[in-house]
């Protein structure tokens, strides 16, 4: 049976038997390899009638299960969102320098002290936990052990129904939390969104607007995260992902353009997407609970003129826990004596998380990204003197704009904002009224604001 790269390929029962004794030094110290052609029957009413051997039997199917699965199996196209793997505690602390200060030499020139002063380097933080911790189960019983030995492929179909479907639903259901996630992010307007004129376009004109996109990328420039930072990458470190449908029209006219990386250039990588628009909701509600918040019809008919999104390869900040020594799953198997059946498990625990520092762009096809209003919660309130108030505000955009805003006051002697829109009133703040303005951050024009009185 040869072996090639994560899956073995089998051409028969005896082959597959063959491997599974050699992988268990109880089973190959007391069984004779199975010999090519003959039934493995005979066999396998050894490893039945034997506990010892059907114990050590099951577990070496659950380790090797993974290596085996061939039939049915479906490759994740985003697995680059995997960053490492943690061994202990549960996050992640991702930390980021922005540019230095810099100061003027003449102004600087009389001070002679300048020299001893501190200067705070502009370092962001942001702490990704670990937030699914979810296991699998699926069970099997003796008949379907036994069968395994009698028909041909039987042994082969045993290992997929016992932990094939284990490894398939985790897979499936990252894809699905890596995908809600990039969604969510541009419904929220945290991914910066650029119009995408495809109207009596050619595929080649469209290709070349996104390209002086992701040209713009490989340079300095606070454009293209959240948070400001003047970050830069590089074309190979750059990942598009476009839907299905536009990356079949595109790939007709421009499969031999250098924007994709290819086997002969390098661009960015391409990965695909099956529509930005809908999703498993069901699924997503059973892995997030609470944490999932469906997408309106509205968001959804927007999130359908999305064509492509270009991120940076560790704008996903995706890590594995480790439950083992040296696997970031854990596999069990419970025998019922009663039932004559086996319980197996896969725990899976998983830091899924965005970067608020990475880059990226979303293209919307043919809509303008624009603000339409900016609405300031509650709109009049009353606040005692030593007590906080939050505000916040609603952003409604067009083509997923970003919907921040930056919060001020005029200047009022113990009374402060912060850039969350918690309102600080000190204990010998003057009474009155003061106005509180909310700006949008992409539409500096459009702004929303709140009458506070101090009592």
């Amino acid at each position: 049976m040869a072996k090639n790269g994560n899956v073995i390929k089998r051409t028969g029962n005896a082959e597959l038997l063959s491997y599974i004794i050699n992988q268990n030094p109880v089973l190959k110290e007391n069984l004779d390899l199975p010999v090519q052609g003959q039934s493995i029957e005979p066999i396998g009413k050894i490893i039945m009638g034997n506990k010892v051997y059907r114990n050590a039997f099951i577990n070496t199917i659950n380790l090797i299960g993974l290596t085996v699965i061939k039939r049915n199996g479906w490759d994740n196209p985003w697995d680059f969102t995997k960053r490492g793997t943690l061994r202990f505690g549960q996050h992640v602390r991702e930390m980021i320098a922005d540019l230095c200060n810099v100061y003027d030499y003449n102004e600087n020139f009389s001070d002679k002290d300048r020299f001893l002063q501190t200067v705070v380097p502009n370092v962001l933080s942001y702490i990704h936990e670990v937030n699914f911790q979810k296991f699998y189960q699926t069970t099997t019983s003796d008949s379907q052990l036994a069968m395994a030995f009698t028909d041909e492929g039987g042994l082969y179909n045993l290992i997929y129904e016992i932990v094939g479907m284990l490894y398939e639903s985790l897979k499936y259901d990252e894809y699905l939390v890596d995908k809600y996630m990039l969604c969510r992010r541009i419904v929220d307007g945290t991914v910066t969104s650029v119009r995408l004129d495809t109207v009596n376009k050619t595929a080649r004109e469209i290709v070349s607007q996104m390209k002086s996109i992701t040209n713009k990328m490989t340079f300095r420039s606070p454009n293209y995260n959240p948070a400001g930072i003047r970050k830069a990458n590089r074309f190979e470190d750059l990942i598009t992902i476009m839907d299905t449908d536009f990356e079949g029209v595109m790939s007709t006219e421009v499969l031999a353009t250098s924007y994709y990386r290819n086997d002969a250039e390098l661009k960015t990588l391409l990965k695909l997407v099956d529509g930005f628009s809908e999703t498993d909701e069901a699924r997503l509600t059973e892995l997030l609970g609470s944490a999932y918040v469906a997408f309106t019809e509205a968001e959804k008919a927007e999130l359908a003129k999305v064509k492509a999104v270009v991120i940076s390869r560790e704008w996903f900040m995706d890590y594995e826990y480790l439950l083992d020594t040296e696997s970031s799953m854990k596999e069990t198997e419970f025998y019922n004596p009663t039932t004559l059946e086996n319980n197996h498990f896969l725990h899976a625990w998983r830091v899924f998380s965005t970067s608020p520092f990475e880059q990226a762009v979303v293209f919307i096809d043919d809509t303008t990204p624009s603000v339409t209003s900016v609405t300031v919660s509650p709109a009049t309130a009353s606040v005692s003197r030593g007590q906080n108030l939050q505000l916040s505000a609603s952003v409604v955009t067009v083509g997923f704009a970003n919907k921040a805003v930056t919060w001020s006051i005029p200047e009022t002697a113990g009374v402060s904002i912060d850039a969350n829109g918690l309102l600080k009133v000190s204990s010998t703040a003057s009474t009155g009224e003061i106005v509180v303005t909310a700006t949008s951050v992409y539409d500096e024009t459009k702004t929303g604001t709140a009458t506070i009185t101090i009592a």
